[in-house]
This record gives structure tokens, sequence and C-alpha cells, in this order.
């Protein structure tokens, strides 16, 4: 967490400046029993419009191939998973400052304005829905499957088609999030299988793939009918597919 946060902000003064001064303080706050890290730099800030989606999967102001858009997603995962908060404060041409709190025991922080993804009606989770992500990169993996969980769906996750498979035979699942290349059983076959054993729950496939135009990717998503997302994708967007297939 602490390394994405150094690195982000690196590159952020030196495209802009050249060089930058980045400041590390930590703290005891007594009044919350918790600790208090902030990183601190003087480079661009981020737009306030753009301060809302920091946070979601893919989401990047990197130019192409300077950036998976995943850092502070899995930054704020790791956060949430130690019982802790982050938020940023920034403004254009001011830095940008990152605060995390981390209780110093098993207490949860007090309660307080967190930036986090925003939920609306379009998509706020169906009530007792569960989804499988089906996913072989594992960061990629961790960033969507806390994603969902923090929306309010029950989540589990396979690394390819065939431990995917052997999931659905012991549990019930409302919707299947796949990517298409993977090793072992990749989305399509997985896809084919699936089908034949439980055809209902193949109307409920969500592919996500960045290798789609001008493709077999291409003809083999229109033939199965399944909604699909193409990589980068916002967590918003994925939120609302997910929704949009369970309604």
């Amino acid at each position: 967490m602490l390394l994405n946060l150094i690195i982000n902000a690196e590159q952020a003064m030196l495209s802009a400046n050249g060089r930058g001064t980045l400041v590390l303080r930590t703290w005891h706050n007594a009044d919350h029993e918790s600790i208090m890290l902030e990183i601190n730099d003087d480079g661009p800030g981020i737009p306030d419009e753009l301060q809302p989606k920091i946070f979601d999967p893919f989401f990047t102001t990197k130019e192409v191939g300077q950036g998976t858009g995943l850092g502070l997603t899995v930054a704020y995962a790791i956060v949430q998973e130690h019982g802790g908060r982050i938020r940023l404060e920034s403004r254009a041409n001011g830095g940008a400052s990152f605060y995390i709190e981390l209780p110093v025991s098993g207490a949860k922080p007090t309660p307080g304005p967190v930036a986090a993804p925003r939920l609306d009606q379009q998509t706020a989770p169906v009530a007792n829905a569960s989804v499988l992500v089906v996913e072989d990169e594992a960061a990629l993996a961790t960033a969507v499957t806390d994603a969902l969980r923090d929306a309010g769906y029950m989540v589990a996750h396979a690394p390819d088609g065939e431990q995917a498979l052997a999931i659905i035979n012991e549990q019930a699942f409302d919707v299947v999030i796949c990517d298409l290349k993977m090793p072992r059983l990749d989305g399509k076959a997985f896809y084919r299988t699936l089908a034949a054993a439980s055809p209902g729950l193949a109307k409920r496939v969500i592919f996500v793939t960045g290798d789609v135009a001008g493709t077999d990717a291409d003809e083999f998503l229109e033939e199965s009918g399944c909604r699909w997302l193409a990589k980068p994708f916002r967590l918003g967007e994925l939120l609302r597919t997910v929704r949009d297939v369970l309604a």
C-alpha cells in the first residue's frame, strides 16, 4: 500500500516539475486509538472532478502503458482489510495528501467521511445475490472481488475455468464474471461446459476482456449473447452490469 502511494506521488511530481518534495508523517491519534499515516507531495494535484473516481478499478490518469489503474484500488482494499480508512485531500496545482488511519487494536476507527466509490440506485446490490469471479490475474481478481464485497455482494473467486466449474458444482451463484483468456480452461471452454450443464446460469455470465475487435472473441461474444465489458472498465459500469443481469 505504502509503496503504491509513494510511486504514484513520485511519478506525478516528476511528470509535472521534473522534481519534487515528498513528505511522510506518522502520529498516534489518541482520541480514536488509531495510527495516522500521511503521504504528501507537491505535484500537480488531482482535479475535483476526478477525486471520486480514483479508487475505482482500472481508473488511471496516466498515459496508456504507464499504469494498470489498480494501484489505488489495491491500496484501498489493503487499508479496508486492516479495518482502516484512506482519504485524499488535494487541489489543482496544490499537490496531494493521502491520509491512512489504522486502528491500534481490533476496533474500527470512528465513523467519518471516507474517499470510497459511491453507489447510486443503478449500482446498488441486489439483496443476497452471489457472484463468482473467474480471473487468473491475482491483483485484478482481488480488486474486483473486494469491490463487489464492498458493494454488498457475496463473492467467490476461481483462478481458471476448471476450478470455477468445480466451485459451481458445490455452490449456487446468481452471476458469473469471467475473463476470456485464462490457463487450463479459458472463458470460451468454460462457458460452453456451463451452458450444457446449467443453461440458466450461462445466461448470467458477464465476460471481461481486453481483446475483442477483429478477433475470434468478437464472434464468440455475439454468439453467446452474454453481456461483456472491455478492459479497462469502471467499477460503476461493472456494478450496473451485474444489476442489469440480475434484473
